[in-house]
Parts: C-alpha cells; structure tokens; sequence
C-alpha cells in the first residue's frame, strides 16, 4: 500500500539554514505562510510550530551534539492541495528515534524522551529516511482542514445504509468515469458498505478525492442508475503517472444493487484501463475474513505472491457481509503481470528459492538466476533504510535500501524503534537483484522476520517481503484462502513463523 499521496505542490519554498536555536524561529516564520494559505485552524497551527520546535530541539540534541557539532539545516516547504509537507534534511552525526528512549511521565531530565513524544502526537504522519553518507531526511505532514462527507450532507443516511431496500432497484445504466463533482455520491456509497471504518479514510472527504483524481494518483470508474445514482465503484491506484506497479481496489457495491455481477463489470473496465498504463504490474490486497474480494480476484485473473499479515485494523468492517473482525485484516497480495518486467541477474535466499520459483511461476513472471556466488555486503558499505509509517493502518514498511557489514544491529535497532512507536506489524522489503540478499534475509530471520512472500514492483521489480508482528498472535484458523495457492502460501507463512520465532 503506497502511503499519503500527493500530487505537485501548489507553492513550495526551500530553506539552507545553520543548525542552532535561531533556527526554530525562522522555520516557523517560513512556515506560517503556508499554514494561512491553507487556512488551518489556530489549534492546527500551534501544533505545526511545537512540532517544528521540538524537532530542531530533537536533531541539535542528537545529530549536532547539543551544539558541538556544526552544520546546516536543509528545509522544504510544499502545500499540497491536500496537506502540508515540511522535511527537513542534514548531514551531521548518524541519528535516528531509537537513540531516544520512551518518555517516562515523572522522570527527571527526560526533555529529549518528551520532545520526540510531542513530535509524534503534532503530526498526521512523519517518516524518517537514513540514506547513510548522503545524511538522513525527516519528513512531516499535516492533512489540511478538508470538509468530511458528516459535515457536507446533511440529510438522513439512506435505508440501505441499515438495511436491504425491499422490492426492486433502479437499473444500470452506464459504467464510466468518476465525475469530479460526485466525489460526494462516492462517500455515501463507501459508507453504505463500510460505514465509517474503510481505511483509506480520504474517501470520507470529497475534496481529497478530487485531489487525487486531479493528481492521478486516483482513476475511479461507477457503475451509475438510470436516476443518476452511484450504485458500484472500482478504481486504479498508484503513486502517479509513470507508476511501475498500480493497485485495485476500491470495490464497492452498494448493498441495494448486490447480486448483479456490477463488481466483476467493474473490475473488468479497470483492468482493461490498468493494461494502457506504463505499469508491469496490477496487484490487490484481497481481503481475508470473507472471499468475495479472493474469488472476484481469481475470476480476474490475479495469482496469489504474498499473505501480509495484520495489514487492516480490526475494526474494517463489511456491512451486510460481516460482524466485526477478532484479529487485525490480513491481505493476500494478488498480481497480474501487464508487461514483462526488467530481466535482472537474481539471488535467491537458497531457504526459498523453491518458493519463490513457485511463486513466480504461478504468476507468470520469468525470473533470470545469477550464477555467481551470493555475497555478504562490501566492506565499505553502509546500511540504509527507507523507512514510511503508514499511521491509517499502523504497519511501517522498511526498504532495505543497502547494506552493510553493521546491518545485523542497524536493522535490530530499526526494528526496535518502530515497535517502541507501537506499530502493529512491521514489513521488510529486499531487493532480490542483490548479492547480499540471501545474507540480508538470513539476518532478517535472526532478528523474528519471517516470510510474507513475493511482491512485484513494490519497490524493486523482484521483491521478497518479510514480516515482524509487534505482540500480535494470529489465528490462522480465521484467515480465509480460497483457491490451492492461497491455502498453501497461508500454511508455509505459518510454518515459517513458527520456525523463526523457535
């Protein structure tokens, strides 16, 4: 799942000042600008400049040494037409929130511990990325004040929001494009299926829906009534034009209209739409506690590569199809090939190389293994991450951007701040085309990773996901597969969590 999206920024500024208290001041000042533009409430805009000030407090502690170390602040500045970005980018002493331990309300001296908890509870979403010698980038954002769909209609829920309409329904009329102006009409119809627990909550606030139509980032397709009215919903999603790997998703149908086969109508244009794309890759997340979404993706053509576990909170919910979750959402991941991917020299983890083989073949992807030995990382190479907490869904997603000799303890110390952050489920992403990955997996496992499967495009063209469940124990037992592949892949993960965790 990609995280926030945002198109080109409608203003944006870029700031190289010295690290030091002076600093603060001036980032505020640059920011409050943009704060006004985007018309953000007062109790918005102090949150913007605390979290400013406790992260220039955060790095001079830390990366500058309480003052010792001297260098310079990189700033950027954008607003979006549907949040406010800040990143702030340095090269100074090897940092990240791990070196912070928790606050302990009561404890003396623990300023540091207390800024960093402030930082965290002033933003919608923050993302710390160490790119080794090339220093390290924070980024915050602020979603702007939008209107919800609560506050933009008024009038009383529609009854099949509660229940089945008795008698016969208005019938289709067309399939086509979302129209901008009924960004509206598809948070209602999202509600009639989900009510208020879907977990791309942008779909709640029709401004942002339309932003991301704007952007591309979003290309919605309805199956629209006679009368006008939104009856199915089905559409594309990727990180913009030029995207390597695009989703499906948003499959809604609403509950009056079941039973006519719109989903698959639907699902069948998106994907003729997804095959004109520069994508290689159309995948989904099929969800787990029923197998509508399984089943509609087999009839499309999807093959099963990965089962990430605890993708959804448990509170996602199906109206008329399904009580309330025990256990977190788990996803299978789906792909369809649209067009050959890059052909790279791979190295395959010799543990699961048979199943990636099997993975790969299922989905009709050719894979090209190296002969060359696999190898452990070069001397001189430095570990990187890039990290995205995705806080809709409390799961973080690491690329292993490179590797080096420390990367045993850089990973364990990764690993350890986002569990102190209280993500749910923690999933790691290698890089198959590299040497190292077979030793980068075996160290993964080591520290409680352990297999989620083969995902295409996400980021790299051959893509082997792990995972780490931060406490969580599942029952596989209410994970539903349907099909041979998934009910397989869904007992190798569970083996390969219990050979890990011993």
């Amino acid at each position: 799942m990609n995280g926030q999206i945002a198109g080109p920024p409608l203003s944006s500024v870029r700031l190289r000042i010295p690290a030091c208290m002076g600093a603060i001041a001036y980032v505020q000042h640059a920011t409050h600008w943009f704060v006004e533009q985007a018309e953000m409430a007062e109790r918005q805009s102090f949150a913007i400049n605390l979290a400013i000030e406790e992260l220039i407090l955060t790095l001079l502690r830390h990366a500058f040494d309480g003052g010792s170390e001297q260098g310079d602040l990189e700033i950027s500045i954008e607003l979006h037409s549907t949040l406010l970005r800040l990143e702030v980018a340095c090269r100074a002493l090897p940092f990240d929130l791990s070196m912070v331990p928790s606050y302990q309300p009561g404890e003396a001296g623990d300023d540091a511990s207390l800024s960093v908890l402030l930082l965290k509870h002033m933003v919608d979403r923050y993302h710390l990325h160490n790119g080794g010698r090339d220093g390290y980038r924070i980024l915050l954002e602020w979603l702007r004040p939008l209107a919800h769909v609560e506050e933009m209609d008024h009038s009383p829920a529609p009854e099949g929001a509660a229940v089945q309409a008795d008698g016969p329904v208005d019938p289709i009329a067309e399939i086509r494009p979302l129209r901008e102006d009924e960004a509206l009409a598809l948070s209602r119809l999202v509600y009639r299926s989900y009510g208020y627990s879907y977990v791309s909550d942008f779909l709640y606030y029709p401004q942002r829906i339309v932003a991301r139509l704007q952007d591309k980032t979003l290309h919605s397709w309805v199956a629209v009534s006679e009368r006008g009215e939104l009856a199915g919903h089905a559409a594309l999603m990727s990180s913009g034009p030029g995207a390597a790997a695009v989703e499906w998703g948003i499959g809604v149908i609403d509950p009056r209209w079941r039973g006519q086969n719109l989903l698959r109508k639907l699902s069948a244009e998106v994907t003729r739409q997804a095959a004109e794309t520069d994508a290689s890759i159309l995948f989904v997340h099929a969800v787990t506690n029923h197998p509508l979404t399984q089943k509609s993706g087999i009839r499309l053509g999807f093959q099963v590569t990965a089962l990430l576990l605890g993708f959804a909170p448990a509170d996602l919910e199906f109206r008329h199809i399904h009580d309330q979750l025990s256990q977190r959402e788990s996803t299978f991941i789906g792909i369809r090939p649209l067009k050959p991917l890059p052909k790279q020299a791979l190295y395959l983890p010799a543990r699961h190389a048979d199943t990636i083989r099997l993975l790969a073949t299922g989905a009709g992807i050719a894979l090209i293994e190296a002969t060359a030995l696999t190898a452990h990382p070069a001397e001189d190479a430095v570990t990187a991450f890039d990290t995205l907490i995705e806080p809709s869904v409390n799961v973080a997603f690491m690329n292993l951007a490179s590797a080096g000799a420390e990367l045993a303890s850089s990973l364990a110390a990764e690993r350890r701040r986002l569990c102190r952050e209280k993500v749910d489920v923690i999933y790691l992403n290698i890089d198959l085309s590299s040497a190292y990955a077979q030793y980068a997996t075996e160290v993964a496992e080591a520290d409680g990773f352990f297999l989620a499967g083969l995902t295409p495009m996400q980021p790299w063209p051959y893509t082997l996901t792990l995972q780490y469940l931060n406490n969580l124990d599942f029952d596989y037992g209410a994970i539903h597969a349907v099909g041979e592949q998934a009910e397989w892949l869904k007992t190798l993960v569970r083996q390969e969590q219990q050979r890990v965790s011993g």
